[in-house]
């Protein structure tokens, strides 16, 4: 709309994108400082008639929503490598120049004062899509003329955090892992989040403890992680990783990740895809907490109509460090999808008795699903995964960028479709193999014989997915290595797919010139070789 933000104390909304970008963007446009408030509209139920906690769902008019604003993963002095007592650190002025940490100060603001200061604004009338609460008459969007005094103090510390992990090992493939993951802390009670998954996680390893009494043994281990400082920027998650990454590169079977496990109605899964069916069928297993009738999956099926499993290119919670960082088969699980109160002092045990699980059913039927995907990874002859789902995904992915760049002829996707096309016949070929030897057919019956060999197919299907990982990382954003899911450069809520292309795209729209167009062909090349190695993997056959 043609208006500076130079040396202005911004006001901003919270909303579609991640809180630590709304800062990084203010300051980017030249702003000295920022206020997030939340606005009626998303967070008060709209309507001035509206009520709020303890009377209903909504946040409170003097509610705030707090967080972090560090936009990178893990300690920002240590990037890449584990924080540890006695390690190398970047200088204070190093971390700065990375960018992740903030440099303008901020403050979360509630809407009752968001409002006030929305009144004190003039200049020009915001668009129709940026109106907000009908309190307030109309939304402006200045310069002034309402003046901010915005006091901060703060200081950066070292502090000592503590991540618990319980292991039960393996029989048959003890350095085999799956692992299981949840974090503690918490910006206030944290009723939803993190404390209903803690509590799913507590159920899984109490119903794992009868198991284990009753003569059960895992084929592979069994690793459950409670993480802290998730709200720091994962730091527990990406600090364990970091610190492990050879052997979780070489070891991990899969991570399942459960953060907000509940704060209302409707299963929600994100997953890379070659975990879908598992998904499915752990679904088809268990009743639905709000239908007795039905399992979840049949709610699932009739709420969206084909089941629809989200991918997990954001960097909202644990599964990031795993996912992007190493390039490990990941699932996300929960029960309602966003919730008025998140972050905030309401987040307590009565607004979750009251609104989010009334009789606790969704964290009972959540625990199931995460325990039983997690039995079946732990103990299946045969890893359970399915890498034609993949081709599928990258073939529609492919699709949306062909029309992004419809029109530019200096871009060829061809390599591209040309790579899935192979992973599209490996796929198939080791789905045939899998198959052969759950059934036991023919001469693949010699592979349940043959533990070398039964190693091996499992390694394949384990292995494949570290393929679409690259060590150089995204362009300017080395620590995510996935060039197939990673978060968007201006929205780390964001999920890509294609980041790196999606980047070198916007770019080339921005700048249309030669040298941008040869950045989006080099990261498209860039996939196709990932993608191309990831067929090798699962055919297992030099070239």
């Amino acid at each position: 709309m043609g208006v500076t933000v130079n040396g202005s104390i911004v006001l901003a909304r919270y909303g579609e994108i991640y809180r630590g970008d709304i800062v990084r963007n203010a300051h980017k446009a030249g702003a000295i400082g920022a206020l997030v408030y939340t606005d009626r509209k998303e967070y008060g139920g709209g309507g001035g008639g509206a009520r709020w906690f303890p009377d209903d769902r909504w946040m409170p008019p003097s509610g705030v929503q707090v967080g972090t604003v560090y936009r990178g993963i893990g300690d920002p002095t240590t990037p890449g490598w584990p924080s540890t007592e006695d390690c190398e650190r970047l200088s204070e002025a190093e971390v700065e120049e990375g960018g992740e940490v903030p440099v303008i100060p901020s403050l979360p603001v509630s809407g009752k004062d968001g409002k006030l200061i929305l009144r004190s604004i003039g200049g020009q009338v915001a668009n129709d899509d940026w109106q907000g609460s009908e309190d307030v008459p109309v939304y402006r969007v200045g310069p002034g003329p309402g003046i901010v005094n915005l006091s901060y103090t703060g200081e950066q510390v070292i502090g000592t955090i503590e991540n618990v992990i319980g292991v039960i090992e393996g029989v048959e493939e003890p350095d085999r892992y799956v692992i299981l993951g949840n974090h503690r802390d918490a910006w206030t009670f944290g009723a939803v989040d993190p404390n209903s998954g803690t509590a799913a996680l507590l159920e899984v390893a109490q119903r794992l403890g009868k198991l284990q009494k009753r003569g059960w043994k895992p084929r592979r281990t069994i690793i459950l992680c409670n993480w802290d400082a998730e709200e720091y920027g994962l730091l527990g998650s990406a600090e364990w990783v970091e610190e492990n990454k050879d052997l979780l590169a070489s070891r991990a079977v899969a991570y399942l990740n459960v953060d907000s496990a509940v704060c209302g109605p409707s299963f929600i899964a994100s997953a890379t895809p070659q975990i879908d069916e598992l998904l499915i069928q752990a679904t088809q297993q268990v009743q639905d907490p709000d239908n007795s009738s039905q399992t979840i999956y049949e709610s699932w099926l009739g709420s969206s109509n084909p089941v629809k499993i989200g991918r997990l290119g954001g960097g909202g919670s644990d599964f990031a460090t795993f996912v992007q960082h190493i390039g490990i088969p990941a699932a996300a699980l929960s029960f309602g999808h966003g919730y008025p109160v998140y972050h905030s002092l309401y987040d307590d045990f009565l607004w979750m008795k009251k609104f989010g699980d009334p009789m606790f059913q969704r964290h009972v039927a959540v625990a199931s699903v995460w325990g039983l995907v997690a039995l079946w990874l732990a103990d299946s002859e045969v890893l359970p995964f399915n890498y034609l789902s993949y081709a599928d995904e990258l073939q529609k992915y492919s699709k949306e960028v062909e029309n992004e760049i419809s029109g530019y002829k200096d871009v060829s996707l061809t390599p591209l479709f040309k790579s899935i096309e192979e992973l599209r016949k490996a796929a198939t070929k080791i789905n045939n193999q899998r198959e052969a030897v759950v059934e036991n057919k023919g001469w693949q019956s010699i592979w349940k014989k043959d533990q070398s060999k039964l190693r091996e197919l499992n390694d394949r299907l384990m292995m494949a997915e570290r393929a679409f990982t690259d060590r150089d990382g995204l362009l300017e954003r080395s620590w995510y290595k996935h060039l197939i899911y990673g978060p968007s450069k201006y929205n780390d809520y964001g999920s890509e797919s294609f980041p790196g292309i999606g980047d070198a795209v916007e770019m080339v729209k921005k700048l249309n010139i030669t040298e941008s167009w040869k950045l989006a062909q080099h990261e498209i090349w860039r996939v196709s070789r990932a993608v191309k190695q990831a067929s090798q993997v699962l055919n297992g056959v030099l070239t």
